[in-house]
C-alpha cells in the first residue's frame, strides 16, 4: 500500500500540470519593510531602512521552489532617522541615486532547505554592478487575509553583502563593511491572476 501511494505521488509530480499554476501577486507596501544594519566603529550596530519598495512574486504554493520574486527599491527613499547622513548615503560615495535611483532583486534559484524555510539566490544590481545574493526566508503565511478577503503570501528574509562589492567602500573600516539585510514582505494576489 505504502509503495502504491509512493508511486502515485512521483507520478503525479512528474505528470504536466500536477502542480498548482503560477500565480502574480504584488508587493503590498504598506505591509513590507526593507531594513539594514551596519556596524558603527564596532559600538553599535547603525539600523536603517527603505520606504519605497515595489515588487512581484510568481508564486507557485504547491511548490515553493518554482516561485520567483522581482522586486525594486528606491535609493533615494532611505532613512536612519539623520537627514544629513541620509543626504550622505544618496550621495556618490555610496548608493549615489542621482544616476542609479534604484536597487534591484531579482530571483534565480529557490531551494526549499526545510518546511517553511528557503533559500532565495538572485542577483542584486545597486550602482549598476551586479553580484549574488542569497536571501535565507521563512515562509510565515500563504492563504487568505483577512483584511480584503484575498489571497496573500507572507516571508522574513535576512542577508548579508559586502558594501565594498558595489563600489561604495567609503569609511570602511571605521564604518562597517559587511551589511545585514532584514525583510518583511507581504504580497496580494494581482486581480485576475
Amino acid at each position: 500500500m505504502k509503495s502504491a501511494i509512493l508511486c502515485g505521488l512521483v507520478l503525479g509530480c512528474s505528470a504536466p500540470g500536477a502542480w498548482a499554476a503560477t500565480s502574480t501577486y504584488d508587493l503590498n507596501k504598506d505591509h513590507t519593510d526593507v531594513s539594514f544594519r551596519i556596524s558603527h566603529a564596532g559600538f553599535t550596530l547603525k539600523h536603517g531602512e527603505f520606504a519605497d519598495i515595489s515588487g512581484t512574486l510568481q508564486l507557485d504554493s504547491d511548490h515553493l521552489e518554482a516561485s520567483s520574486v522581482d522586486v525594486s527599491v528606491v535609493a533615494a527613499s532611505i532613512w536612519t532617522n539623520h537627514a544629513k547622513r541620509d543626504q550622505v548615503l544618496q550621495g556618490t560615495d555610496f548608493l549615489d541615486g542621482a544616476h542609479f535611483p534604484s536597487l534591484h532583486f531579482v530571483s534565480t534559484h529557490v531551494v526549499q532547505t526545510a518546511p517553511g524555510k528557503l533559500d532565495v539566490t538572485g542577483t542584486l544590481t545597486l550602482r549598476g554592478i551586479s553580484r549574488p545574493l542569497v536571501l535565507h526566508a521563512s515562509v510565515n503565511r500563504i492563504g487568505i487575509s483577512p483584511f480584503g478577503n484575498t489571497p496573500a503570501a507572507g516571508f522574513t528574509a535576512t542577508g548579508t553583502l559586502k558594501r565594498s562589492d558595489y563600489g561604495m567602500d567609503a569609511m570602511i573600516p571605521m564604518i562597517g563593511d559587511e551589511v545585514q539585510i532584514d525583510i518583511d514582505a507581504e504580497f496580494k494576489r494581482s486581480s485576475g491572476t
